[in-house]
């Protein structure tokens, strides 16, 4: 019997936003950094309970915490939301 190959996505976009990564999964995720593994392709609803893939809450705290809605950002990936943070933190 042979092996299975795993392989996991990219982390090359997420490793240049990953004092933002760090503090997004804190503050939104409420998970320390380093306790959850997120790639380029990882998004919001990797992160919504079981069962479920409504991002709204998550959209919430997204909006309460770094004033970005949905409408900001071209898709839920983790690094297009980290992308939106830096462009505003660099207009700062």
């Amino acid at each position: 019997m042979k092996g299975k190959t795993i392989a996991f996505a990219s982390s090359e976009r997420i490793e240049s936003f990953r004092r933002i990564a760090d503090d997004f999964v804190l503050e939104i995720f409420d998970f320390m950094p380093g306790q959850c593994l997120i790639t380029d392709e990882s998004s919001l609803r990797d992160f919504t309970d079981m069962g479920t893939s409504d991002t709204s809450l998550l959209w919430d705290l997204i909006k309460m915490t770094y004033a970005i809605h949905r409408v900001d950002v071209p898709s839920e990936k983790l690094v297009d939301i980290f992308a939106e943070i830096k462009a505003r933190e660099s207009i700062q």
